[in-house]
C-alpha cells in the first residue's frame, strides 16, 4: 500500500466515524459491476457515466483499480442526468 492509498483510507475512515447515524446505513458499492447491479443498469452504462464525470461526486474512494461509490448519491446523480437529457431531447 502506498502512502497515498493509506491517506485515502484514513480519510474515508474519519468521514465514516464523523457522520452522524441517521438510522439508515450508507450503502457503498465496491466497483463498477457492483454499482451497476445495485442501481439496476449495465456496467457499460456506469462506466460511461463515470467517464463523463457524472458520478464524480459519488466516488468515496479511488484506490488502485477499485472504486468505491456511495450508491444513493450515484443513483441520484444518474437519475438527474437522465432527466436532464430527456428534457433536452424533448425541447423542454
Amino acid at each position: 500500500m502506498t502512502g497515498e492509498e493509506f491517506l485515502q483510507l484514513n480519510e474515508l475512515a474519519r468521514k465514516d466515524a464523523a457522520e452522524p447515524s441517521s438510522g439508515q446505513p450508507t450503502t457503498h458499492a465496491y466497483g463498477i459491476g457492483e454499482l451497476a447491479k445495485l442501481i439496476g443498469c449495465s456496467p457499460s452504462t456506469v462506466y460511461s457515466l463515470k467517464r463523463q464525470g457524472i458520478l464524480d461526486d459519488a466516488i468515496v474512494s479511488n484506490i488502485g483499480r477499485k472504486i468505491i461509490f456511495d450508491v444513493e448519491k450515484a443513483r441520484a446523480l444518474a437519475d438527474n442526468f437522465q432527466r436532464t437529457a430527456r428534457e433536452e431531447r424533448h425541447g423542454r
